[in-house]
């Protein structure tokens, strides 16, 4: 601290001088004229330097204190400071000439990562009459509310995202006026006021508060969204050189605050990105690794290096994605880093959910109770264990469970993924309760990267269905007509093909997932039923955001969202008195819906395997694959009894007991249609071979597994 005293020191000397400094006013190119030396006093100034946890402010000199996640960047105008959106917070004292502004000038440098949840100030500083604001709102606009303005002033025209960009605030006579890089932009008058329903903070007091809320506020619009938890929430970006002056700033002044500023740093951000494995095709299998998304989220996250898993495959660039962004929800990533998922378990309202709305690993922010790990990697198969709580968004309360000694809601689901592209997914309920069957297990959602809109991302005709004839139904949603959170304009119901066991979700891809669901009595319904400015619905609570909120409506394409289209339901294949268990098929596929039928045919109503001496060996659908038990005369002859209604498709073998490699030969019937894949997999007890066949016929077909 002792550089800082020193520093202070100067303050007398700095107040002599700094106008002329500050402004540029030195002899030379870019210096102003005497007019605007007059008429731009200036008042307070924050250059951003960070230095001991504190900024200086270098009229008065005065300490601001920085707490949260607050990172030292370059701005346009020299230092300039992060913020994470959520804990980032500068608090100073006081400026006097904000407690009655009847003429008043500020200029910042701001650079949005996203339009804060609510109202963000720039300023804000409480008064005796009230309160000077200067900030944004959900939606971007430039705000101001002070007593000289007789209510609340908001911009017409919003910020820009991702660039840096310069704001000023002038008021005069009562009136107010923005500019946008050098533009003036038009004014709206609003009485409007944020709704707050949680007391102030005791810290936050009469200090000025720079990038942070005083009072935790609900999110916008707040009509709309649940739980009705208010937040406490920071500008999500970069402020360089904030300014405060006692007058507004000429036309003149503020030209040349811009062409003072580095033209290299004026450049566009490029979006970040939905994080993938960016190597294109490799070797199939199942590998750990760190996926980075955005710098400034990556660095707030507590997790160790290689915490997520991605499965890849060696004849296409596809994946399957389990990354903390997305609280590990498993999600295909397509050709062209489309995204999609089949959800996870849910329940909720009281009291099966406690204090929230929605119990889902979608509510664990922090990836408290959600992990996952690799089971078995060879080149035949891979299996994934992912494993989470149902938990709920405020206090991280687990479903189902009344008081902390009881387990609650848990769910651990086994991907088994073969190098088609195809997993089955295999979800484990852990619940005693007696309504664990009305637990969701399943809803189309594909996630949106931040800069895109789920128009982008998803054709109108965003489903199609198909039962085990063949007859298929392509549903369509409406283009939006008009601007704003309508309702969606989808389909209501699914009741066309009859007997539908099959979708495929239209990505704006090569690649598309489908799902195949397990059992008899499928029924499934469309999601048509909250507002959205997009003509599908459309949220950004989830993923990568760390709000407390189960719905949130996304009002632009400046967060990470996602859009529903569907829900499968299904019964169980598997109950136990403390578990339920439901399997489905899932995968991305270039086919046609109709094309999927022979597949859904093979895992649903699979072909009978023999042996050489007539002894049918049991399918296990979990695993889509044949299990041969050890102790078999080798070498292995099998027969598949293949049909149209019993159809032969990339068949999978667990033979136990077998250590080493074998020779996998089809000895009639067919031919394969690629390279036989195998693995042994040892456990504590034995070892296993696991054989994956690249065949499809709907014969009979043989074949031998030997030993080399």
């Amino acid at each position: 601290m002792a550089s800082l005293r020193m520093r202070r020191a100067c303050v007398n000397q700095l107040r002599r001088w700094f106008a002329v400094v500050a402004l540029g006013l030195t002899a030379g190119a870019g210096s102003l004229p005497a007019q605007t030396l007059r008429e731009d006093s200036v008042e307070a100034k924050w250059n951003f330097h960070i230095e001991n946890g504190v900024i200086i402010e270098t009229v008065s000199g005065s300490l601001a204190q920085v707490k949260g996640n607050v990172y030292a960047a370059k701005g346009p105008a020299g230092d300039a400071v992060q913020m994470d959106g959520y804990t980032a917070k500068i608090s100073n004292a006081p400026i006097a000439v904000l407690n009655n502004p009847e003429e008043l000038g500020v200029s910042a440098w701001i650079e949005l990562d996203a339009y804060p949840w609510n109202l963000a100030p720039i300023l804000d500083q409480k008064t005796p009459d009230g309160a000077f604001f200067f900030g944004l709102d959900a939606a971007g606009h430039l705000v101001v509310r002070t007593k000289a303005a007789s209510g609340t002033v908001t911009s017409v025209r919003v910020v820009p995202l991702r660039k840096w960009i310069l704001v000023t605030l002038g008021i005069k006579n009562g009136q107010v006026s923005f500019s946008v890089d050098g533009s003036t932009i038009a004014t709206a008058m609003s009485t409007t006021e944020p709704v707050a329903t949680k007391p102030e903070a005791p810290t936050s007091g009469n200090n000025l508060l720079i990038g942070h809320v005083r009072t935790a506020l609900l999110p916008e619009p707040a009509d709309r969204i649940h739980p009705d938890f208010p937040i406490e929430y920071s500008i999500e970006g970069a402020l360089s050189e904030l300014t405060v002056y006692r007058h507004p700033l000429s036309d003149d002044a503020v030209s040349h605050l811009y062409r003072a500023a580095s033209s290299e740093l004026l450049k566009p951000f490029p979006w970040p990105e939905l994080p993938r494995w960016k190597g294109g095709t490799g070797s199939f299998g199942a590998f750990y690794t760190t996926l980075h998304f955005d710098p400034l989220w990556d660095r707030t996250r507590r997790t160790a290096e290689n915490s997520d898993v991605v499965v890849r495959f060696d004849d296409s660039p596809a994946q399957l994605v389990f990354w903390q962004g997305t609280n590990y929800v498993p999600a295909w990533v397509t050709e062209n880093n489309n995204w999609y998922t089949d959800e996870f378990m849910e329940i909720y309202g009281h009291p099966r959910c406690p204090y929230g709305e929605d119990c889902e690993p979608m509510s664990d922010k922090q990836s408290r109770y959600s992990h996952v790990r690799i089971l078995e990697s060879t080149p035949a198969r891979t299996v994934v264990h992912w494993r989470y709580a149902l938990s709920e968004v405020e206090q991280y309360a687990i479903g189902d469970a009344p008081s902390p000694t009881e387990w609650g809601d848990w769910a651990d689901e086994y991907w088994t993924v073969y190098p088609d592209h195809i997993a089955v997914r295999k979800s484990v309920l852990w619940s005693a309760v007696a309504e664990r069957e009305k637990t969701e297990f399943q809803e189309s959602i594909v996630i949106i990267p931040p800069g895109k809109t789920p128009e982008d991302c998803l054709h109108f005709d965003a489903l199609t269905f198909a039962n085990l004839r063949g007859e298929t139904k392509t549903y369509a949603w409406q283009p939006k007509s008009a601007p704003g959170l309508q309702m969606p304009k989808g389909p209501s119901s699914f009741p066309e093909p009859k007997e539908a066991v099959i979708q495929r979700v239209n990505l704006k891809s090569e690649w598309k997932p489908f799902e195949v669901v397990w059992g008899d009595g499928v029924s499934s319904d469309a999601y048509n039923g909250e507002a959205s400015i997009s003509s599908f619905e459309w949220w950004n609570h989830w993923p990568v955001a760390q709000i407390p909120s189960s719905g949130r409506p996304a009002l632009a394409a400046d967060r990470a969202g996602h859009t529903s289209v569907s829900h499968l339901y299904w019964p169980a294949y598997q109950k136990t008195n403390t578990t339920l268990t439901k399997l489905l098929l899932t995968g991305l596929t270039t086919q046609s819906t109709e094309r999927l039928v022979p597949l859904a045919k093979s895992w649903r109503s699979p072909a009978q395997l023999r042996t050489q001496d007539g002894h049918m060996l049991v399918y296990d659908a979990a695993q889509r694959a044949y299990l041969v038990p050890a102790n078999l005369p080798t070498p292995l002859r099998l027969t598949i009894e293949g049909s149209a209604e019993h159809p032969i498709y990339h068949p999978a073998f667990v033979v136990d007991g077998w250590a080493g490699e074998a020779k996998v030969t089809v000895l009639q019937g067919a031919v394969a249609e690629g390279s036989v894949r195998q693995g042994v997999v040892e456990d504590l007890n034995d070892k296993r071979l696991i054989v994956y066949l690249p065949v499809t016929a709907e014969n009979t077909i043989e074949i031998e597994i030997a030993k080399p």
